[in-house]
């Protein structure tokens, strides 16, 4: 269980750390005004619509929308994955092997909706910070 718990919170370390680190600026910032402006002419540097919303990075941009698809596609197969493994847990019929192996497929699943969560509010915050 130590090693578990250690585990998630390295985890979480290496996850929350980069987080921070860039939302403080636009990354791509830099890139856009370096060499006298040269990059700002591309689609990443003027990546905003009429109304001035950046279409990227923006709140409802690209990477929130697509970090939401993904977080709502690995919730629904962690559900799945409860409800299997709740199902094997039933029918085991008292083998300790097949209850241990389900019990694992649960807590597994439990630890990647905790991880999803956790995931989606670190890039909701950064996107915001960015857009």
């Amino acid at each position: 269980m130590k090693r578990l718990i250690l585990f998630i919170s390295t985890l979480l370390l290496l996850l929350v750390s980069p987080a921070a680190a860039f939302a403080s600026s636009n990354p791509l910032t830099a890139a856009c005004t370096a060499q006298g402006g040269a990059g700002s002419s591309s689609s990443t540097c003027s990546s905003k619509s009429a109304s001035g919303k950046n279409l990227i990075f923006g709140t409802g941009g690209v990477i929130e929308k697509a970090t939401l698809i993904l977080a709502t596609i690995g919730g629904i197969a962690a559900v799945f994955i409860i409800i299997i493994s709740g199902i094997r847990i039933v029918t085991s019929n008292g083998d300790s092997n097949s209850m241990a192996g389900a019990r694992n497929a649960i807590i597994g699943a439990l630890v990647g909706l905790i991880l999803i969560g956790v995931a989606t509010s670190i890039v909701t915050f950064v996107v915001s910070k960015i857009g």
